[in-house]
């Protein structure tokens, strides 16, 4: 079969999206599946609503060759294939990585609510087109994808015309656990500077241990704003903003740090868990979203409340003080990782994409 991928992001771009576009394009053939690929970075220097005019039209060109198309977002090219896809008589499957509107909600909007609460409310214009948009291509996609069963939930609320949703993990490329010696008083966390991750609260509380160290790898538009909460709290040598790490660099942190935290209010399901998991480091995450799908408290993780600060020192004290907790929860973690395979991933996709036009 052919099988047309149309991204938002390609590498040299980051982020879930570029990495899936990269490696389906690389792995999909040993399962019979022949790739093309069509990222948004042709049209993105374009001004805004041109770009996707010219995106449609570049993909009005391509899909009559493809036997289906896989987009990987709901908006910049989810908007286009959807209508495309319609005139061309061709079926597509959308990958959702999560809640656009939502996203956006609170990242411009002045959205406040939780993920879960901002499905049962209205907003504005701009939040409301949003969720217009995702719904429209939702519906109109033969399969939806959603990385996890939570997020299949949410996607679920968006309209009762959805024809099916099929969960597949996101997966890891795994390696061997490197070789790297623990540094006991450091805590690494990782992710885009945006307001759901929580940084600022995992910084509050590192600021007030004289003798724990923080690395946060990432980039994003509070960037600045982190930066001089480390200033205020007088913690610039023991707090660092990595900005962004190659993936290589990423494993490394990871592999020397005592505990990996997530303190985040939304996740998907989150890549850098499973990676911090997948060399042997303690992870103490919060109950949001796909993180308790990925971590069972007690076994191979520390699962705290979302937004509960007591609670989020109260673990990192715990895993930083018990080192025999911490090779327990991380040996854990590493085997729990093993389910969490790229390859598993891939599979599970071809299997998917071959049952839509068989």
């Amino acid at each position: 079969m052919r099988l047309l991928i149309a991204t938002g992001l390609y590498p040299p771009e980051i982020g879930g999206p570029a990495t899936y576009a990269k490696l389906f394009e690389e792995r999909l053939p040993r399962y019979g599946v022949e790739v093309s690929v069509l990222p948004f970075s042709m049209v993105r220097h374009m001004p805004l609503i041109i770009r996707h005019v010219a995106y449609a039209w570049l993909l009005a060109q391509r899909i009559h060759s493809a036997d289906l198309v896989l987009v990987q977002d709901t908006v910049s090219t989810g908007f286009p294939v959807a209508v495309i896809s319609g005139l061309a008589r061709k079926k597509f499957i959308v990958r959702v990585p999560g809640d656009y509107a939502w996203e956006q909600g609170v990242q411009r909007f002045g959205v406040k609510d939780s993920l879960d609460d901002f499905q049962k409310r209205a907003y504005g214009l701009r939040v409301g087109t949003l969720r217009a948009i995702q719904r429209f291509v939702v519906t109109r996609a033969y399969r939806v994808i959603a990385p996890s069963h939570y997020l299949a939930r949410i996607i679920s609320q968006w309209s009762p015309r959805i024809r099916r949703i099929d969960v597949v993990y996101n997966g890891i490329e795994l390696s061997e656990t490197l070789p790297t010696a623990r540094q006991a008083s450091l805590i690494v966390s990782s992710g885009r500077l945006v307001p759901w991750k929580g940084f600022d609260e995992l910084i509050d509380v590192v600021s007030a241990h004289p003798e724990w160290n923080l690395e946060i790898l990432g980039d994003g538009p509070l960037h600045q704003e982190l930066k001089e909460r480390i200033q205020k709290a007088g913690s610039e040598e023991r707090v660092t903003l990595r900005g962004r790490v190659s993936h290589a660099e990423a494993r490394d942190v990871f592999a020397r740090a005592a505990v990996f935290a997530l303190n985040s209010r939304y996740e998907g399901l989150s890549h850098t868990l499973v990676e911090a998991m997948s060399v042997g480091t303690t992870v103490v995450a919060t109950k949001a979203g796909g993180n308790p799908e990925v971590v069972k408290d007690g076994v191979n993780g520390i699962l705290i409340e979302v937004g509960d600060k007591m609670a989020l020192e109260s673990a990192l004290t715990r895993a930083l003080s018990e080192q025999e907790l911490r090779r327990q929860l991380g040996a854990a973690a590493s085997e729990r990782a093993k389910d969490f395979s790229i390859e598993k991933t891939v599979e599970a996709t071809a299997s998917l994409l071959k049952s839509c036009v068989s």
